[in-house]
């Protein structure tokens, strides 16, 4: 995987590469996912201290999701005969937890309350994105799209590029209102306050720099009126035949491209942001790494500007403690006889970013 930046607990300093390779960060402390005794109870379960809505309602809920996960997981249900309410429903909640991490530690038992119910059990993991950044380059794009020699590779790389921007809702950088798009302007901006010292070579420099940043603004921004064309996803999975069927080709782009073809014909409308719950792990955490953050369009990770861009990107993410990534919930509100898929789009999803990057970077030069 070397084509993706990667944030490791190590201290190397962030560098470019010539390859857009994956580069290591200075470290940021991830909380563990894993939840237990106070810590769980207050955020998670503090309404029920103050519950104001119906007490039976809420007991015949959560007692009747109770015997389901039990059953599910062939648990013995607690004996909590003699409480009272909440703690009848604390103290089952606390030793089924403690059971079901027993026998699976990427686990969590949690009671959730929503529009449909009071009080019930459910479990939820986490999709390990292994603390990775996954920045799709565009520039290699805008090279072919600006070529009439590559207006076959421009056109089926455009049609997963809209895919991945209008289904799946990866933010490009040069929407005004994305992550990326205010790092390029942080960096402007300081370019600026340093511009016109007396160092003539850094000037010059810095006027590079200057250039760097409106060009990939200006073709971002030509190129994200492409990926939102509806036409490009509508007919994909044409544009991608027609490419995979002509006497020249790549081989690996017209194999890769299928098979992304194949993910959204699977899960048509699912976009990466489906299973992201931050209201499920640590809520009352307000400085968390955003999915947005880490899944992303950006335009190279070779430029005058990059260095910069994952300096200021690599600081920020020290001050998080969590990062925000998929989460697989299943409620036992009623019996469950089998397990259901976890993850299919995600397992799927992110190898395919990855090689899709991997192609892209022996173009990003």
């Amino acid at each position: 995987m070397e084509n993706i930046r990667t944030i490791r607990p190590v201290r190397n300093k962030i560098k470019p590469s010539a390859r857009c390779g994956r580069n290591t960060a200075q470290p940021f402390k991830k909380r563990t996912t894993r939840h237990s005794g106070n810590g769980f109870l207050n955020h998670t379960f503090k309404p029920f201290w103050l519950f104001e809505g119906n007490i039976t309602r809420a007991e015949t809920e959560y007692f009747r999701s109770l015997e389901n996960i039990c059953k599910f997981y062939d648990l013995r249900l607690p004996d909590v005969s003699g409480l009272a309410f909440p703690q009848n429903i604390y103290q089952s909640w606390q030793v089924t937890n403690e059971r079901i991490q027993a026998i699976n530690k990427k686990l969590d038992c949690i009671i959730l309350k929503d529009e449909s119910h009071e009080a019930v059990l459910a479990t939820i993991s986490q999709y390990d994105t292994n603390r990775t950044l996954y920045y799709i380059p565009v520039k290699p794009l805008w090279k072919w799209v600006t070529n009439a020699q590559q207006q076959a590779v421009a056109e089926v790389v455009t049609a997963i590029f809209a895919y991945l921007y209008q289904v799946a809702e990866l933010p490009m950088y040069s929407d005004y209102n994305t992550f990326l798009a205010d790092q390029y302007r942080y960096v402007e901006d300081m370019i600026n306050e340093e511009m016109y010292e007396d160092d003539a070579e850094e000037n010059a420099y810095r006027e590079e720099q200057l250039d760097e940043l409106s060009t990939l603004q200006n073709s971002g921004i030509k190129l994200c009126r492409l990926m939102a064309e509806k036409s490009r996803v509508e007919n994909i999975e044409d544009i991608v035949l027609n490419y995979a069927n002509a006497e020249i080709r790549d081989n690996d782009l017209a194999i890769l491209a299928i098979e992304f073809v194949q993910l959204f014909k699977a899960y048509p409308n699912r976009s990466i942001f489906d299973d992201i719950r931050p209201d499920l792990y640590y809520p009352e955490v307000t400085e968390r790494i955003g999915a947005d953050q880490y899944i992303s369009f950006y335009w190279s990770g070779n430029d005058s500007v990059i260095e910069t861009v994952m300096s200021m990107i690599d600081c920020s993410f020290q001050e998080m403690g969590i990062t925000d990534e998929p989460v697989d919930v299943i409620l036992f509100d009623n019996p469950v006889t089998a397990t259901q898929e976890s993850f299919g789009f995600e397992s799927r999803f992110f190898p395919l970013v990855d090689r899709l990057c991997t192609f892209l970077n022996d173009y990003d030069h």
